[in-house]
């Protein structure tokens, strides 16, 4: 198993007018299996910082994947649509749109948003296959905030950054294949986006990274 640096960034457009800042900080840890499990969601738990104890989860959209139940052709759908090979840096790239974001406090309140994933694979020996040693690596994305939020985090909207590392078991036949276990530490910038002027919407502010 290898360790890979995860790292998340995005920008948020918010009203012009300037509200009090709120930052959190706090670790997440959890797992995910894209090629076993549908909906295909990463989950776990809050267990460190401003958010513990709580639960976070990310449901990656894969209604027009391959039925779970066949590893291979899901995977191979998977691959072919989603990856992207790099010959010069030796890298495939994977990138997830739009994927369901959600944060809670046990008790106190929660957040919804919107989160990309892009997983990175190296190439370690540049012969363009993937071998099982090689599918784990770096893993980025962006975290988008919206008004959906509950309790203290009901007006609050912004953005965030997350870093971690992701173990991955993909090899055939494996119990486990696809299982992606992730540790990550995640920082939240927001403000209390509630405007006078009218409300964002979930469907205005996604509209913006399509």
């Amino acid at each position: 198993m290898k360790k890979a640096l995860v790292l998340f960034a995005v920008t948020l457009m918010v009203a012009s007018v300037a509200y009090a800042q709120v930052h959190f900080e706090f670790h997440c840890t959890g797992s995910g299996n894209m090629v076993k499990d549908s909906p295909a969601v990463y989950a776990g738990a809050i267990d460190g910082g401003d958010l513990a104890i709580g639960t976070w989860a990310i449901t990656v959209d894969d209604l027009a994947w391959p039925a779970a139940g066949n590893d291979a052709v899901r995977w191979d759908h998977i691959w072919v649509s989603y990856y992207i090979y790099d010959p010069g840096a030796q890298i495939w790239t994977g990138t997830f749109d739009n994927n369901d974001l959600y944060l809670e406090k046990t008790g106190v309140g929660s957040m919804q948003g919107t989160c990309d994933l892009t997983f990175q694979i190296i190439d370690m020996n540049g012969n363009g296959t993937v071998e099982p040693e090689e599918c784990m690596d770096g893993l980025s994305g962006a975290v988008i905030i919206i008004q959906d939020g509950t309790g203290p985090y009901a007006e609050l909207c912004g953005q965030g950054t997350y870093e971690g590392f992701y173990f991955r078991d993909c090899g055939v036949g494996s119990p486990a294949y696809m299982l992606d276990n992730v540790d990550f530490n995640m920082q939240l910038d927001l403000e209390d986006c509630a405007m006078a002027t009218g409300a964002s919407t979930w469907s205005a502010v996604k509209s913006l990274f399509e």
